[in-house]
């Protein structure tokens, strides 16, 4: 049984990725990705940054939301979805 995860959890550990790194580094797949990384940029909370492959990258405030949640992770552990979060 999977656990559900927090929309902006994806940027975790992906932090300058690609598409590609992005699904396999958060075992979500192409579909399902697509969704979460617009939120993210929607939100002010990632970038997508153009080049010869794009790529996707946290912003400060994307690193902001990140350390909030890390916060309150350490408040109530059962909320930790992402393994190495914390």
């Amino acid at each position: 049984m999977g656990r559900k995860r927090f929309k902006d959890h994806i940027f975790c550990k992906c932090a300058g990725a690609n598409k590609t790194q992005i699904v396999y580094s958060c075992n979500l797949n192409f579909h399902t990705v697509v969704p979460y990384i617009e939120l993210l940029i929607k939100n002010g909370l990632a970038e997508r940054v153009e080049g010869e492959i794009v790529r996707y990258r946290i912003t400060p405030r994307g690193e902001e939301a990140l350390a909030h949640l890390r916060e309150l992770e350490k408040l109530m552990p059962e909320m930790a979805v992402v393994e190495g979060l914390a």
